[in-house]
């Protein structure tokens, strides 16, 4: 059992190498969307400059938590450009 618990737990762990590929990730994702929607760039480079991840260690699990969640948040938002589009 406690191995299990410390698998849980290193499984949720994030090493520097997983927040940067989170953070090109998110780039990529912004980058379709405001091709898609130029108005939203400016308003979503502005939004992840404010939230950028700090890269202190005890932070990178957190860091791609917050990577995570903003995904979600962009892919909500694409699907909405793409209704709007249609």
């Amino acid at each position: 059992m406690a191995l299990a618990l410390y698998g849980a737990g290193h499984a949720q762990a994030c090493t520097a190498d997983e927040a940067a590929a989170k953070a090109q990730e998110l780039a990529a994702k912004v980058e379709e969307i405001t091709q898609r929607d130029p108005e939203r760039a400016a308003l979503l480079r502005e939004e992840l400059k404010d939230a950028a991840p700090q890269t202190e260690a005890d932070k990178l699990g957190t860091d791609c938590d917050a990577y995570d969640q903003r995904l979600r948040e962009l892919e909500e938002i694409g699907g909405e450009v793409e209704e709007q589009m249609e």
